[in-house]
């Protein structure tokens, strides 16, 4: 994997109101890449905040209206963009996120796998990992409530993602747990992880933001603080590579030992 910049962009999203969140996430796009970033990550929900009960209304396909500003402002800024939008597909609606690419393409989508307490009611399960070549290398995506189970993470790693990228509307009071999931799901695997999260509140939740980029060692690079920011931080291509000089947990393991 080369070396490279990332970005999380940490917005207050406001619920229902697709124009103005897109205008931010414009805005704070503009900023990250005039810093040299190449990978932006939004977080979930970044157009329309989390209202699940309002998704029949709010949701689109992809490609759509969302998803193709997106794209506009990746191709303007000649940046990747991750981010998370509610999909509507074959009658059922899904909490998807994407990746555009810098010339505005949709380059992959990945359905969130594990829906949290009221997306059930609402939503259905994603099936299947997405992983996208880049000319930085392999992109993983998940999102927020996936980082909390070792096995979207795990399978990613198995199809040789050298970063993942994972939106998240993560809430009070659980910010040691986002820490510790973020870290964990990054040393599990030796790879980094970048997470944005988003702050403000929506008719249910309050959130802390702390978005983080966290190296293969698990450890944090670089955290905001929980106010809208964008964060860059610089992605060493080798440091996976030179951790597993020493120790690589994925060809260590024992998978059809487990259980026995």
């Amino acid at each position: 994997m080369k070396n490279f910049k990332v970005a999380v962009a940490q917005i207050d999203v406001k619920l229902g109101d697709k124009e103005a969140n897109i205008k931010k996430i414009a805005e704070l796009s503009s900023a990250a890449s005039k810093q040299g970033a190449d990978f932006i990550c939004l977080p979930e929900y970044f157009s329309t905040g989390s209202i699940p009960e309002q998704f029949g209304k709010l949701a689109e396909p992809i490609p759509g209206y969302a998803v193709n500003r997106l794209g506009a402002v990746a191709g303007e800024n000649g940046v990747h963009i991750v981010a998370s939008i509610p999909e509507k597909a074959d009658g059922k609606i899904y909490n998807t996120a994407v990746l555009m690419g810098p010339n505005g393409e949709l380059l992959a989508k990945c359905r969130k796998i594990h829906l949290f307490m009221g997306e059930r009611d609402y939503l259905a399960h994603g099936k299947e990992c997405a992983v996208a070549d880049t000319k930085f290398g392999k992109i993983g995506l998940m999102v927020c409530y996936d980082a909390a189970f070792p096995e979207v993470a795990r399978e990613l790693a198995l199809r040789d993602a050298d970063i993942i990228f994972m939106p998240a509307n993560w809430p009070d009071p659980f910010l040691p747990q986002w820490r510790l999931a973020t870290g964990a799901r990054a040393l599990d695997n030796q790879i980094w992880l970048v997470a944005a999260n988003r702050i403000g509140a929506d008719n249910k939740f309050t959130y802390f933001g702390r978005s983080r980029i966290v190296s293969p060692y698990g450890d944090s690079v670089a955290e905001c603080g929980e106010r809208e920011e964008v964060l860059v931080a610089a992605v060493d291509g080798k440091a996976a590579e030179e951790f597993k000089k020493t120790v690589d947990f994925l060809k260590d393991r024992q998978p059809k030992l487990v259980g026995k």
